[in-house]
């Protein structure tokens, strides 16, 4: 089955969802930890090797922040990174608040009873899987449903 993968990059943690293009759905996988060395490479090879994703989908930020270019700059070098290593096509998406969705989205599951503390790991891989989404929903062809290739 095709997959494909996204990526919520942040400075201490970064949100990894997997998606499957012919269902149209995307599932939060895990987040990783970004240590002062820099992008847990190893964890990243190890994933992009169990799932051999056709895609890779990173958020870019279009809102402001307070340190909106530093951030810009790393999510394009990280960009670029993925793209050098890995030789797939990357591609951004606005995450347009995707961490304060995921973070309603835990909520509420929470309010249900379905989950109990709501963590900060949490929400990242939440804001990957939400991140990937609408990417697949702007890539989905109108008649099917399905990623158009």
């Amino acid at each position: 089955m095709v997959s494909v993968i996204g990526f919520d990059y942040g400075e201490c943690r970064i949100g990894v969802a997997i998606g499957m293009p012919d269902a149209g759905t995307a599932n939060p996988l895990t987040t990783l930890m970004v240590s002062a060395s820099g992008t847990p490479w190893n964890e990243i090879d190890e994933i992009i090797g169990q799932w051999h994703p056709r895609t890779l989908v990173v958020g870019r930020v279009e809102h402001d922040t307070q340190d909106q270019g530093r951030i810009k700059r790393q999510i394009r070098n990280f960009c670029k990174a993925l793209q050098n290593r890995y030789r797939l096509p990357v591609e951004t998406v606005d995450e347009a608040f995707s961490s304060a969705q995921a973070y309603a989205v835990l909520k509420e599951l929470r309010v249900q009873g379905h989950r109990r503390k709501i963590r900060k790991t949490d929400i990242d891989k939440a804001s990957a899987a939400i991140i990937l989404q609408t990417w697949l929903s702007s890539n989905a062809s109108p008649q099917t449903g399905r990623t158009v290739s």
